[in-house]
């Protein structure tokens, strides 16, 4: 699969975790799991959302809400930016998903494409399968 370019407008993501400070992905998700419906203002209730923001600690397990949703006590919250994204899809185990991320910033390279801001966001649905070869994420950095 090769990547493709995608427009978003501006998402707000709800979850554990934080951008900005040291956060860990195992134990966000958990987490996020245990209060996901405390979040209001849910966009889309079958999907979930890790981001990563360039040069900064940070994981945020979320989901995608209203600009407008206040943030529950405990929890956080990212504004990922309005732009233009280069996305692909990963397909196997969550513990390759490396391979996809650096197969998408090589096409970016090579392309002339520049990262921006967010370095990552993946999207999680019911095509996840954790380690299963089948299981599928969707994989976005923002470009310039």
């Amino acid at each position: 699969m090769h990547p493709e370019l995608n427009k978003f407008m501006a998402r707000k993501i709800i979850g554990i975790g934080n951008i900005g400070k040291p956060s860990r992905p195992e134990e966000a998700w958990p987490a996020l799991f245990a209060r996901i419906d405390q979040i209001p203002g849910r966009v889309n209730r079958s999907e979930t959302l890790g981001v990563i923001k360039r040069d900064e600690y940070g994981y945020l397990a979320g989901v995608e809400t209203a600009l407008s949703s206040e943030v529950p006590e405990g929890m956080s919250s990212y504004i990922i930016p309005a732009g233009e994204y280069a996305y692909l899809r990963h397909k196997g185990p969550l513990s390759q998903i490396n391979e996809t991320f650096e197969e998408l910033i090589a096409w970016l390279r090579k392309n002339d494409y520049e990262q921006f801001d967010v370095v990552c966001f993946e999207v999680y649905d019911e095509r996840f399968k954790g380690e299963n070869p089948e299981s599928e994420i969707d994989m976005y950095i923002q470009i310039k």
